[in-house]
């Protein structure tokens, strides 16, 4: 044991002992040669290696990575000097060359200009070969999509090395412009070669068609194709091109095989997990059936369908997911919607967002559904109609959030305000080129107590002035819709009209009103709303012209108007702004004399209606008329001339110039207005483009009209004037415009039948 202990003392004294590490030299200078163009001191900047640090490799190693990072060098090498304090460091650098010359032949197509500029090259820049790759493959994309699929372009480089610049030569082979001289169609059966042709945007060369073959083009049509094939339950379509060169010379024949594979059908439509509510129901509000073609967009839309109806009954966490199965049998589609219905949701509490102007109240106030209730989806949908409705908010948002109990989430609402301020003005040509022009002030988000702003209450404030060679029209008018925190409507109107005598506009005499108007309104239902109104004016006719009749010289004189009204309308446009579904309906009738006193007794009966009805993606069509009669009664024989109906110009009949649609006096041929009147039309309105949130800035219409106005009520019906044409509605930064040309139908006795232009620009503050 002596031993052993022995030996192992023996053997661990033969272990050396440990070697010392030896430090990393100092660092004593950082030096970056051989820059040309880039600053030293931007290299230096870069680097972690510094004087004073000590010199490690690894960390030499990342500053030449970011030497090359910055994308100026073609080579990077680091020395190393031994000095008495340590090493010096330097890293020698070889630039890029510059740009020089750009050089380009074999172009005829494409102008020089046009191909430095797809190059992207500018002289001075530091010359770098995959920019200049990617300039070249732009340069062939041009081409190939003006029909040159067969372009090839190369590039040469020659260095100075004294200057350290490098010119580029670029030599392009534009080759033959591949035209298609026609495209062939193979294995479709369900569809004709003119449909899939007319699906595809390639097109064969025609007058007026260039039929350009583009490769990109080309792989979109395959995917038309694919998807009008889908569209029709052919699921498993199949498409592929391919060009063969015409034998005749310059030209391509392109050849399209489609596969169409099998038509799918709806086979059984089954529902699973339905608990709540009884299966028929939601039967009733499936958009497929047993039989019709499948297709995707139909089924998502059935799935929205469901989720609905289960949101608009409070259960908004409800999931529906399709299970497809194709029965090899009957080679049907079996559909089954699995239901996961969730709990009953509760709204907890409603939070505004987005309102810098506007009021809280004013919009809650609009809302239809509140804390504790459980959610409702068309509740919901009514309570955003109703506030874009307002004209306050360019975009209304309705989100949910979680709180803490799983059967009840937070409704958030969320605004993003508009301009609800405006300035207008617009005018109209008479049959002289003479322009009538009107200026409109309006806040319709106005809250008299809030100053400076004066914004937020939802009030309607508007003075309009309307000027020209027969107006001199001064309106004020003001709307409280709530008074006394209560839905009732309050208002007040003043105004000062006059219209000076012009044949040329058929105002045979001068008329003057002075006076004002008192209004109430009561919603009854969202979309029933009754009003009264009171109405208490003073009007002048005088200066009437020489030659009229006497019945039309014994309108001259002062009268005195005090009159009354009710009124009732339905409403159940989508937006009253802008609306593309939905109705609108309404009736008034107006007494003034007798028991209201004043010098003039009549009354009046009006009705009218306008509708809606969305088609397509882009389609309106639009409808309205509007129709009433109005008699003296008591006292007076007749209905004074300011009271009586007048047809023509931009608001009833487009195209005939504004009142000549009427009776006429016998002797001046002015028009003098009837008892009864007609109006009515059509308009199809088109959206030709919109922004980017869906919104149409550009509309196109086609409209026609038809209307007429009679001197006594019991020839009501007995004749009717027409007038079409077409028009643009413009969304612009400073306002809509509304543009209209009219062309009459009918022919009018003394009146020339010619265009005539109506417009309208309103501006937004």
């Amino acid at each position: 044991m002596g031993l052993g202990l022995g030996l192992w003392a023996m053997g661990m004294g033969c272990v050396p002992a440990q070697a010392e590490e030896v430090p990393s030299p100092r660092v004593v200078s950082v030096e970056v040669e051989g820059t040309r163009t880039i600053a030293t001191e931007t290299c230096v900047a870069r680097l972690q290696t510094r004087p004073g640090s000590p010199y490690l490799e690894h960390i030499v190693t990342e500053d030449i990575r970011r030497l090359f990072a910055l994308g100026y060098f073609t080579d990077v090498r680091v020395e190393t000097q031994s000095v008495a304090e340590g090493l010096r460091v330097i890293f020698r650098v070889t630039e890029k060359p510059a740009l020089g010359e750009v050089a380009a032949e074999g172009f005829r197509r494409l102008g020089k200009d046009k191909i430095l500029q797809l190059l992207g090259l500018k002289a001075g820049a530091l010359y770098d070969a995959r920019l200049l790759k990617e300039g070249l493959d732009r340069v062939k994309a041009e081409y190939r999509r003006r029909g040159f699929a067969r372009v090839e372009a190369a590039s040469s480089t020659q260095v100075d090395a004294s200057a350290n610049t490098v010119t580029v030569y670029v030599v392009i082979d534009e080759g033959p412009r591949m035209l298609i001289k026609d495209t062939l169609v193979e294995g479709n059966l369900a569809f004709s070669d003119a449909r899939i042709r007319k699906v595809m945007k390639t097109k064969r060369r025609q007058w007026f068609i260039r039929g350009v073959y583009a490769e990109q083009v080309l792989e979109e049509d395959l995917e038309r194709i694919r998807a009008f094939y889908r569209r029709a339950g052919y699921q498993d379509v199949q498409a592929s091109s391919e060009v063969a060169a015409a034998p005749e010379g310059e030209g391509l024949y392109l050849i399209v095989t489609i596969a169409e594979g099998l038509q799918h059908r709806i086979g059984t439509i089954s529902l699973a997990g339905t608990v709540v509510f009884p299966e028929r129901e939601i039967r009733q509000v499936l958009t497929i059936k047993p039989g019709s073609v499948y297709q995707q967009e139909a089924l998502q839309e059935t799935l929205r369908a469901i989720k609905q109806y289960y949101g608009d009954r409070g259960h908004i966490n409800a999931d529906v997911a399709p299970d497809i199965q194709l029965d090899p049998d009957t080679k049907r589609v079996d559909v089954t919607f699995r239901i996961t219905e969730n709990e009953l949701v509760y709204v907890h509490r409603v939070e505004v967002q987005g309102n810098l102007r506007t009021r809280d109240v004013v919009i809650r106030r609009e809302l239809r559904i509140h804390p504790g209730q459980p959610f409702d989806g068309k509740l919901i949908r009514r309570s955003i109609e109703r506030l874009y409705n307002l004209g306050y908010f360019e975009e209304v948002n309705v989100e949910t959030a979680p709180t803490d109990a799983a059967n009840r989430e937070d409704l958030l609402v969320k605004v993003k305000e508009a301009k609800t301020g405006s300035f207008s003005f617009g005018g109209g040509f008479s049959s002289v080129d003479r322009l009538v022009g009107l200026v409109e002030i309006e806040q319709r988000n106005f809250d008299w107590r809030n100053w400076p702003t004066f914004t937020g209450a939802g009030q309607d404030l508007r003075f309009r002035v309307e000027a020209g060679s027969v107006r001199r029209n001064f309106d004020l008018s003001f709307t409280e819709p709530w008074i006394f925190a209560r839905p009732i409507s309050f208002g007040f109107d003043a105004f000062s009209r006059t219209r000076l005598r012009s044949q040329d506009l058929g105002l045979a005499f001068e008329e003057q009103s002075v006076g004002g108007a008192l209004r109430l309104g009561k919603d009854l239902t969202d979309a029933l709303r009754v009003t009264w109104n009171y109405q208490l004016f003073r009007t002048d006719i005088s200066d009437i012209v020489e030659e009229a009749s006497a019945d039309l010289k014994a309108e001259v004189g002062r009268s005195d108007v005090s009159l009354s009204g009710l009124g009732i309308s339905w409403d159940s446009r989508d937006n009253r702004f802008d609306p593309t579904a939905g109705w609108l309906v309404f009736g008034s009738a107006d007494l003034a004399g007798g028991v209201l006193a004043g010098d003039r007794d009549f009354y009046r009966l009006q009705g009218g209606a306008s509708a809606y009805w969305p088609h397509g993606r882009r389609f309106v069509l639009e409808s309205r008329l509007h129709t009433g009669l109005v008699q003296a009664y008591s006292g007076s024989s007749t209905v004074p001339i300011f009271e009586r109906f007048f047809g023509g110009g931009a608001n009833t009949v487009r195209g005939f110039r504004e009142r000549r649609i009427g009776p006429r006096d016998p002797r001046s041929n002015d028009p003098i207005g009837g008892e009864a009147t007609f109006m009515g039309g059509v308009e199809e309105v088109a959206t030709l483009m919109s922004d980017e949130r869906g919104k149409p800035i550009l509309k196109g219409t086609a409209f026609f009209d038809v209307g007429d106005v009679w001197q006594k009520v019991d020839e009501y019906g007995e004749s009717l004037k027409a007038g079409a044409g077409m028009g643009v509605r413009v969304t612009t930064p400073i306002g809509p415009v509304r543009l209209d040309v009219g062309f009459p139908i009918s022919r009018l006795e003394d009146e020339k039948r010619k265009p005539r232009l109506h417009f309208n620009i309103s501006r937004s503050f």
